[in-house]
């Protein structure tokens, strides 16, 4: 089975248990969605696997976090306790069968730590038909972009060539032709924000190794990829 459909439906496993009041509530984020904003079939094929749901949501507090857990226990969640050598798993996580699926605060204050974008991004998240009777609540490709490279400041250590998230945000540029447009499109501060990052990363002498590996040794898709990443940071 490919990683996409695998993907797919790990999605339509959280979204058929959250119920049709959360899913009004939360957007879907994070590498598990990589393959929505994608049309390129070729780009497809090329996703990476990943083993957890991300979602936004917002609460008021630590008790309005304490009450969603709750609900989500009701729903047949529970909550995830670390498996052996993975003490970093986030407080945020909850377990769904086997599935780890992160509910991510769009406010700091909630669990002490969030993502810049995330509000905005749940604010201005879309529908999005995951099969014709089921319909989610997804990130737009522009608030995608910005998210990843706000995860990559905060997790990616430098590494280039290892981080995740960069290796979706490639895969986005690579197989969404109209991603250069809708950037600029987009509201100004988001815009600003990922103009600035991608120059810092077209600055950073390993991001050349990072394109070349997303073009996989064809000349015509590494200049493609320079064309739109340089259009993006305005340069």
């Amino acid at each position: 089975m490919s990683e996409r459909i695998t993907q797919k439906q790990m999605l339509i496993q959280v979204a058929e248990a959250l119920g049709s009041d959360l899913r009004k509530e939360v957007a879907f984020v994070g590498g598990c969605t990589t393959a929505l904003f994608i049309s390129d079939e070729v780009t497809l094929e090329s996703i990476r696997s990943t083993d957890d749901v991300d979602l936004i949501i917002h609460v008021i507090g630590y008790n309005g976090f304490d009450k969603l857990q709750r609900q989500l226990q009701v729903n047949g969640f529970r909550n995830s306790m670390p498996e052996p050598g993975d003490e970093n798993e986030p407080i945020c996580a909850m377990k769904l069968g086997q599935l780890r699926v992160d509910f991510m605060p769009d406010d700091e204050a909630v669990l002490g730590f969030t993502n810049r974008w995330y509000r905005a991004a749940l604010e201005n998240s879309e529908s999005y038909a995951l099969t014709a009777e089921l319909v989610i609540r997804l990130v737009d490709p522009v608030y995608f972009i910005a998210t990843k490279l706000e995860a990559w400041k905060g997790r990616g250590g430098g590494d280039v060539l290892g981080s995740r998230d960069l290796e979706d945000i490639l895969n986005v540029v690579d197989g969404r032709p109209e991603l250069t447009d809708e950037i600029h499109q987009g509201p100004e501060d988001v815009r600003a924000y990922i103009e600035e990052e991608f120059r810092a990363l077209l600055e950073n002498s390993m991001f050349e190794y990072a394109i070349s590996s997303q073009a996989d040794g064809y000349d015509e898709r590494e200049n493609i990829l320079f064309q739109r990443i340089e259009k993006m940071a305005g340069v």
